[in-house]
């Protein structure tokens, strides 16, 4: 069994990932197995999260490990798995603790544990890695598993499982290309022992190995070889090669060479030798303790620094700078890998989400206009019916009879006010109809025909466009993974250089401080004396390459001022001849 331990600052992003599809759609079904916190996905991940948002001051307070299988294990049932998970936290030091386990698949699960106990305590997760493998060797013996000591290969890594052996199985190799090359390496260093890098490499072509030896372009330095053999390439056509530690630990350069080539120890200086070489440096010093001094402050890191407070201010605000940066390009990597695993929301998903959430916000207001357009119908079927009765009244005002008269009247002024206030209601309500088409409008803009029928339509096959959109959002976000490696890479390399600063800082001030007065009053002048030679180098230099260069004649011109040059030099030392009347 292996246990990947990693840490983080919330909890959300590693429980979506197990409930994700996965990098390459490979999760299956998955669900808790085990744990403390009791929800869905999302519930256990905002209370994990919130729980641990007591503690502001830990930058990461999120433990997670993977814990998995070989393929000799079989196929462990999710009893088994959550026994496991359990006795795992608990011997870890994390049993007080809140934690879930996930399984979406048959050889592993992922434990997701917050730091910070039930009550509000922080575990330390220091030299985690160590109680690691006694617990998980502890787990393996009680559950019969196969111990992870006995498949762990000194000779190399080994090649059970991934791409590598799928491509030699469908190679039709037997041994996979790496196995080969580990075993004729070995048994070419074996036969080369003691005998020079020309030998090994003698023997590495006697026995179908190809090399490249690394040595550095600038030092010359011999770093180690890349091997391969002449069958094994890619899709392409493309030899593969492969570093000759990745094929076996004992060929890396460090174990190779002194099989190949056995240093030889020079003797210990001793007696004589060693009392003359120690009074030569005596009367080195002796002569100019200056010396000894400049030799310090130049071997130390940031000996020479005059002033270390503000060496240090100036350094921690650069170190922040860079750590803010570091930050924004993580968190664009994190994106981009929730991204890449289907996680994460990009820009066509989100397209999709937003005109579906368009859509049902148009169906709404679409049938809220429906009603008001419905209700606006019925009044004015009452307005027009009023209007009829208005008609029919008015014209019996016109009887003989003066009671029947002024009744008709009376039924005509009502109908006319009933007629009135159904139109009124009747407008109102359709101009209520029209802001609603508008809203709709609004929310699903460029839908022909009706919102609800728009909505079944993309309802109906969401599943493929979300998964299609899923898939284009990947595809950008690997070809931006590929533009945002190097400042990312840059990020952590300024980072490092600042803290590596920042310490060697600090040193030099702990050393400082142990100094006595005399010893820091000499390194302080010396200090003084370095920073004016730099000072005035800098300004013979400015000073030597601010002046115009003389252009340079053409040739003919300079040939030409050369040969009357010399004439004249001629005619200078010819005698004069005498002035008449001397």
């Amino acid at each position: 069994m292996i246990g990947n331990i990693t840490t983080g600052r919330r909890a959300g992003g590693a429980i979506r990932y197990d409930f994700g599809p996965g990098r390459r759609d490979e999760h299956l079904d998955p669900h808790f197995v085990a744990g403390t916190v009791p929800g869905t996905p999302q519930q256990v991940a905002r209370l994990i999260d919130h729980h641990t948002r007591q503690r502001s001051d830990v930058k990461k307070p999120i433990w997670r490990v993977s814990l998995s299988v070989p393929d000799e294990d079989g196929v462990l049932d999710d009893r088994v798995w959550a026994a496991i998970a359990e006795k795992y936290v608990a011997r870890m030091g994390f049993g007080d603790c809140p934690w879930v386990a996930a399984r979406h698949g048959h050889d592993h699960v992922h434990i997701t544990v917050s730091r910070l106990t039930w009550d509000g305590r922080l575990v330390d997760n220091g030299r985690d890695w160590l109680r690691n493998r006694t617990v998980l060797d502890a787990i393996e013996a009680e559950h019969g598993l196969v111990r992870a000591a006995d498949r762990y290969k000194e000779t190399g890594p080994g090649v059970r499982s991934g791409n590598e052996l799928a491509a030699s199985q469908r190679r039709g190799v037997a041994l996979p290309e790496r196995e080969q090359i580990r075993v004729l390496a070995q048994q070419a260093r074996d036969a080369a022992a003691g005998l020079g890098r020309a030998r090994f490499e003698a023997e590495l072509l006697a026995r179908g190995v190809d090399f490249r030896a690394n040595e550095s372009p600038t030092t010359g330095r011999m770093n180690g070889y890349s091997l391969s053999i002449a069958a094994w390439l890619d899709s392409d056509g493309v030899q593969i090669w492969v570093p000759a530690s990745k094929a076996g630990r004992d060929l890396a350069w460090g174990k190779l060479a002194p099989v190949l080539e056995p240093k030889t120890v020079a003797p210990e200086a001793t007696g004589p030798d060693l009392a003359a070489l120690r009074l030569a440096e005596a009367r080195e010093r002796a002569v100019d303790p200056r010396t000894d001094v400049v030799r310090t402050l130049r071997t130390t890191p940031a000996g020479t620094v005059p002033d270390l407070v503000s060496a240090l201010r100036t350094l921690r605000t650069t170190l922040d700078t860079r750590e803010s940066t570091l930050a924004a390009e993580t968190a664009t990597a994190m994106r981009l890998d929730g991204l890449v695993s289907g996680v994460g929301m990009g820009p066509r998903r989100g397209e999709l989400h937003r005109r579906r959430i368009g859509l049902q916000a148009a169906v709404g207001a679409e049938a809220e206009a429906d009603g008001h357009a419905t209700a606006a119908g019925q009044h004015r079927q009452e307005a027009a019916v009023a209007r009829q009765v208005e008609a029919e009244a008015k014209a019996a005002t016109s009887s003989r009879w003066p009671r029947k008269a002024k009744k008709a009247a009376d039924a005509a002024a009502t109908a006319a006010a009933l007629a009135t206030r159904a139109e009124a209601e009747a407008a109102r309500l359709g101009a209520l109809a029209a802001r609603a088409l508008e809203r709709a409008s609004e929310a699903a803009p460029g839908v022909r025909g009706r919102y609800d029928e728009a909505l079944a339509a993309l309802e109906s096959g969401w599943q493929q466009q979300e998964r299609a959109a899923i898939a284009e959002d990947a595809r950008g976000a690997r070809l931006q993974q590929i533009d945002h490696q190097p400042p990312l890479q840059a990020a952590r390399v300024a980072v490092a250089e600042a803290r590596r600063g920042v310490e060697q800082l600090l040193a030099e001030q702990t050393r400082r401080a142990a100094l006595p007065p005399e010893r820091l009053q000499l390194e302080d002048q010396v200090r003084a004396d370095l920073a004016r030679e730099v000072t005035a180098r800098a300004a013979r230099a400015g000073s030597t390459t601010g002046k115009p260069r003389p252009k340079k004649a053409a040739p003919k011109k300079a040939a030409a001022a050369e040969q009357a040059e010399h004439l004249r030099r001629q005619q200078a030392r010819r005698p004069r001849p005498d002035t008449p009347g001397r």
